[in-house]
Order: C-alpha cells, then sequence, then structure tokens
C-alpha cells in the first residue's frame, strides 16, 4: 500500500501539547498515518470511529474517558459526525495538564465542514494527500505514466488488472458519494445527481468553470449547482484553481477552472484504462495539465497559491506560483510561472511570450508530457534558442523536487 503524503514535524507538534488534525480524501490512509505517528512517539493508539454509533456511546463524557486514557494516542475518525466534541476537546486540554495526545481527522475540508468554529492555535490543519510522485521512485519514465494513469490513491498502483482498478475507483466515489451532506451545503444532495455532476466535470476537467452550463446539462438551477460543487470540492475530489487576482490594462479570465484532483479517478471517470487510449484521447492535454498542477500542489510550503493566468485571446499560463507575505491578494507577486505542455515541440506564440512578459515571475518553466532529464544532466539549465529569456525546459521529477525546496 502507497503511503499518503503528510509534510509535517510530528514530533515539535505533540511536544507542545497541540492537536493534530488530518483532514483529506476517503480512503486516503488517515488511520495508517496516525498508526504511524504513534509508533513514530512510541504510544499506544487508540481508535474511535464517530461515524458508529457504539464510539459515540464511550465519549458520552469526554472528559472522564479522556482522563482514563492521558497516556495514549487518541485518534478520532469522522468528527464531522460529531462536531461537539472539538468544543468537548478544547475544553478538556484547558482544564487539565495531564492529556493524551489528540490526532483528529474528518473526509471533508475542515475550514468548510466547521466554518462557525474558531480554530484555536493549538489544533494544527494538514491536508492528507494521495502518494506523490515525489514519494516514488521515479528513476525510471514507466513509473510516472503509470502514476499518471492510475492516480495515487493507495492500491491504485499496485492493482493487477484494469478491472481491480475500476472496483477501487468505485468504491471511494460510492463513498463520497454516499457521504452526508448536511454539514456542508444544508440539506442532503441526491446521489445519483452528484455521480452526474462528477461525470460531467471530467467531461469539463482543465475547463473554466460555467455553473450555467453544468446547470443545463443537469436540469436543475445555477444555484444548485453552486451546492454540488461546494460539496465536492469539500470532499477533495475537485479542485478550483483561481484566476491570478491584481489589476491589468488586459482582460482577463476571472472565473476558476476545475479539475478532477486525482488522474485515476478522471480517468476511471472518462473510461480510459490503458496508456494507449489516453494517448490517442482528446482529454490528453487537459489530463496532463490537471495532473501536474496536483503534483504540486502536494509539494509546495503552505505560503505559496496556485493560480492560472488567461487573457482575451485565449493565451494561458497554465500555472502561477504566488508567495503569500501576508499582503492582500490583488499584491501578491508572481514567483514562478509553469506551462504545461503535451506535443513534442513547446507552444510558445507570440500571445505567450507577452504573458510572460506581463508577469514579473523570477522562473519561468516548460513541463512537457513527454519530456525526461538525461542522467547526471539538470535540464533546467539548458535554455533553447527560441525560448523567452529566463524560461526553462524541466522534466516534472525535477521541477518537484526543486518546488518542494522553497521556502
Amino acid at each position: 500500500m502507497v503511503k499518503a503524503t503528510l509534510n509535517l514535524a510530528v514530533s515539535r507538534i505533540f511536544r507542545q501539547n497541540q492537536i493534530l488534525v488530518l483532514h483529506g480524501p476517503v480512503l486516503v490512509g488517515k488511520r495508517i498515518l496516525a498508526e504511524q505517528i504513534a509508533k513514530q512517539l512510541r504510544k499506544k493508539i487508540l481508535i474511535l470511529d464517530l461515524s458508529k454509533s457504539m464510539d459515540r456511546r464511550r465519549i458520552i463524557h469526554p472528559d472522564l474517558f479522556f482522563s482514563a486514557h492521558t497516556k495514549e494516542l487518541i485518534f478520532i475518525e469522522s468528527i464531522d459526525c460529531m462536531p461537539s466534541i472539538l468544543v468537548d476537546i478544547k475544553g478538556f486540554t484547558s482544564k487539565f495538564k495531564s492529556q493524551p495526545k489528540f490526532i483528529l481527522s474528518t473526509n471533508f475540508r475542515f475550514q468548510t465542514t466547521f466554518r462557525f468554529f474558531q480554530v484555536p492555535k493549538k489544533f494544527i490543519l494538514q491536508e492528507v494527500f494521495p502518494c506523490s510522485l515525489l514519494s516514488l521512485k521515479f528513476n525510471k519514465s514507466e513509473i510516472i505514466w503509470q502514476h499518471w494513469l492510475k492516480g495515487g490513491f493507495p492500491g491504485f498502483l499496485s492493482a493487477p488488472s484494469n478491472r481491480v482498478m475500476a472496483n477501487r475507483a468505485e468504491r471511494i466515489l460510492d463513498k463520497i458519494i454516499s457521504a452526508d451532506s448536511v454539514p456542508l451545503v444544508g440539506h442532503q444532495l441526491d446521489k445519483h445527481s452528484i455521480r452526474h455532476c462528477l461525470e460531467l466535470i471530467a467531461q469539463l476537467n482543465g475547463n473554466i468553470l460555467n455553473f450555467q452550463v453544468l446547470a443545463r446539462a443537469m436540469g436543475i438551477s445555477g444555484p444548485t449547482v453552486l451546492r454540488y460543487i461546494r460539496f465536492l470540492e469539500a470532499s477533495f475530489i475537485i479542485r478550483l484553481l483561481p484566476a491570478l487576482p491584481g489589476e491589468s490594462k488586459k482582460r482577463l479570465a476571472k472565473a476558476p477552472k476545475i479539475y478532477i484532483r486525482d488522474a485515476g479517478i478522471l480517468h476511471h471517470l472518462l473510461g480510459i484504462q490503458s496508456l494507449r487510449a489516453l494517448s490517442k484521447s482528446t482529454w490528453q492535454t487537459s489530463s496532463w495539465e490537471g495532473y501536474v498542477i496536483e503534483e504540486i500542489a502536494k509539494v509546495r510550503p503552505e505560503k505559496f497559491q496556485m493560480y492560472y493566468y488567461r487573457t482575451q485571446h485565449a493565451a494561458e499560463i497554465q500555472l502561477v506560483i504566488t508567495k503569500n507575505e501576508k499582503l492582500s491578494a490583488g499584491n501578491e507577486k508572481p514567483t514562478i510561472a509553469i506551462l504545461i505542455q503535451t506535443g513534442s515541440i513547446p507552444m510558445i506564440n507570440r500571445a505567450l511570450r507577452n504573458c510572460l512578459s506581463d508577469l514579473p515571475s523570477r522562473k519561468n518553466y516548460i513541463v512537457q508530457a513527454n519530456y525526461q532529464a538525461e542522467p547526471g544532466k539538470e535540464p533546467a539549465n539548458v535554455i533553447a534558442d527560441s525560448l523567452p529569456a529566463n524560461c526553462y525546459y524541466i522534466s516534472l521529477a525535477n521541477l518537484l523536487q526543486k518546488l518542494s525546496l522553497l521556502r
């Protein structure tokens, strides 16, 4: 089983008696991660799943229960099924000096589910991602292509056949579709409509989000579509990539772009089961674009934000990374611009050159699906004569290594 990606100094957090909150998609391996942390801390782990009534009855009197397990690591799953537990834990940790170590987890974005809960400083939020390319041994290009095709969820890469892979993807989708959407959008959404919405989003992967197009296709109103989008985004199944904010003399796209976050789930929804089928598909470009963006999201530090830049003439830089230094959104300065392409020859026309000149980014990279670094060479330092100044070829593996070192 592939380990989930988590960049965190665990020992430092628990030395300060802070509470770790893991939020990420279903079946991503949060429980396995908690068990690894308990082993690292040399503590016995106590697991409570609040989606089960039996475990909810065990903590009817939380102060008594926590006091009886002060020497253990308590891992509480599905805290969205019992939101009051956050208040109980906050009150217990403020009253008692002797307390257990806590790890909480939820399958939904914490800020969305508990938007009315003021998160104290003791609560450390950490998103858990599926397996990243950086955590694999990507010395062979076949590993990259298989990771792109199958995605990073546990069991996807090791699936012995397309049938097993499809069953595992369906299990994840069923878990998401059958989840309780009341805490997120105010009422229970129709399961068949959620699945229909996901299939439509897969068709529109990498495009600018248009609520009216989705509403007409689903036969519902625009505000109702917005509820489905909010639910799917909070479930970590889709990503909304915002447009780069700020003032410009040019007319720029303002609406976000929408992606299915895991490439394996995307290809399952599109019925793509092999690299050959993917290479001949019309969705190859948007699939590679979403895959690169998601892999970068797994390794980038939190203070770096991701946007896209698109003019009215459809000249687009697929990813712009800015550094957040407690400035307003409009004053964020682009740090890195990344062009994501699939062709064998980079397409750098006049409009793209103008886009790169509009952004005061220090580094500009071109990531192509079929470009791999030669052993012993650094492709980022090789500048082609046809490329704009300060623009570099780079393989995805080397780009991820560079971005993981950003500070």
